[in-house]
């Protein structure tokens, strides 16, 4: 668990903070639960996060 929290950076647990903090080239996630939101880029998403359940709640440029 601490290795996927250091792959996907910082935790969020408000969506309207993740979407402000993001660069227009990255993404928000949440795993299934919806509670906690992490800022990676598509790669990082697609190596991982994806897999293991977590979706794409803004997209890049959003």
């Amino acid at each position: 668990m601490l290795i996927e929290n250091l792959k996907l950076g910082i935790r969020y647990e408000n969506l309207g903070a993740a979407t402000v903090d993001k660069s227009p080239s990255e993404l928000v996630i949440t795993d299934n639960n919806g509670e906690t939101y992490y800022i990676v880029t598509r790669e990082v998403y697609q190596d991982g996060p994806q897999q293991r359940g977590y979706k794409v709640i803004v997209n890049e440029g959003e």
